[in-house]
């Protein structure tokens, strides 16, 4: 029987890319599986408890004192031992060290490190979600402490990793560019779901957006195109994470009737829900690298939910719009282009794009997508 490790910074139940790796995973009856991870209890699977750190104001503090040690540290192993203490990995090494697997799965680039020091023969499979050295480089802070960082582990063990998967073929460039890292496309598809495509309500076109609440997101670009639209378009969220910038939000929002802030669903649920809408709204306005190159869980569920797709120019995601003809892509990057976009549809257009998104489906799902990796792994540690 294989041992496979999956290692992440995070908890299982709300991150969908490493749910479902674990759950693919746990289809072979070949395979003996374990997860390293803050939370991820799961039935038949040996489990490694990562110490979550606090996000209060002292634990920030703490980890930021020692994100500036790291990046002037000379010594790596020093530098190694600095991060086991930032992301709460003291004595992970051991646990993990006690046992020998065949092939060991990472969904951070801080756990890079560790993964070489325990890996024996075990063959590495990194899960690269982001370019990480352009993460948040909006930040002064990021630029000139965790950058640095964030560049030495891509050079000296994601290049070294026995294969590395990403999520965009915007991504995959920039690895292969910068560290001349070759990686395979491996996208973050929803299951799929077999639903029916819903009619548009001419009177009533119904837009939704899901997602965390992140300002470098700018969702009020999202409010200021919903004041452009016509008496048609209504736009509800739902939304998770920083309740101070929600709070900033719903105020913008609270002088038109038309914008509402639901209450989050639970994982499972949020396909279901955004079927009942019409267009799944999704428009970026930014510089940042890894956002206009991102490939998000969000797109592929608003295509499994039937709804058309509304996007900024996006290259990788407007690649797969006009390609399956499932949404409107605006001119440029403002909110008058993306206004103008929405304006100009009728009802045939949006149910016309809820037909192809009907079609995308059953291409852009996890039983297709899985087959990449089922490839992957057959050709690293067979079945």
């Amino acid at each position: 029987m294989k041992k496979i490790l999956i290692m992440c910074l995070g908890d299982i139940r709300f991150y969908a890319r490493f749910r479902r790796m674990s759950q693919l995973l746990m289809e072979y009856d070949s395979f003996d599986l374990s997860l390293a991870a803050f939370i991820g209890d799961m039935d038949g699977v040996e489990f490694f408890k990562i110490k979550r750190i606090k996000n209060t104001f002292f634990f920030k503090l703490y980890r930021r004192i020692l994100g500036l040690a790291i990046s002037i540290s000379p010594f790596e192993s020093l530098r190694i031992l600095l991060e086991s203490c930032r992301f709460g990995l003291l004595g992970l090494k051991d646990q993990l060290g006690a046992s020998s697997f065949d092939l060991i799965i990472i969904e951070n680039l801080e756990l890079l490190p560790l993964a070489f020091k325990i890996k024996k023969d075990a063959r590495i499979l990194f899960d690269a979600r982001e370019y990480y050295p352009k993460q948040n480089e909006e930040s002064f802070w990021f630029n000139f402490v965790e950058k640095p960082r964030r560049i030495q582990l891509c050079r000296n063990y994601m290049a070294r990793s026995d294969v590395v998967v990403t999520v965009s073929e915007g991504l995959r460039e920039a690895f292969k560019e910068e560290f001349g890292i070759s990686s395979v496309l491996y996208r973050s598809t929803p299951s799929y779901v077999d639903m029916p495509v819903r009619l548009t309500d001419k009177d009533h076109i119904k837009m939704v957006y899901h997602g965390a609440a992140n300002r470098n997101r700018q969702l009020e670009n999202l409010i200021e195109i919903l004041g452009l639209l016509d008496s048609r378009f209504s736009l509800d969220f739902f939304l998770v994470g920083s309740p101070g910038y929600q709070s900033e939000l719903k105020k913008l929002a609270s002088n038109d009737s038309r914008i509402r802030f639901m209450k989050p669903v639970i994982f499972d649920a949020i396909i279901p829900t955004i079927s009942k809408y019409d267009i799944g709204f999704f428009y970026y306005e930014s510089d940042g690298f890894n956002v206009m190159h991102c490939l998000p869980n969000k797109f592929f569920e608003y295509i499994q939910a039937r709804v058309m797709v509304a996007i900024g120019p996006s290259p990788d995601m407007a690649q797969l719009v006009k390609k399956y003809g499932c949404g409107v892509v605006s001119e440029a990057f403002s909110v008058e282009s993306m206004a103008k976009a929405l304006n100009s549809l009728s009802v045939e257009d949006i149910d016309r794009a809820k037909r192809c998104s009907d079609i995308a489906a059953r291409e852009l799902c996890f039983e297709e997508e899985s087959k990449v990796m089922k490839g992957i792994i057959q050709n690293l540690i067979g079945e």
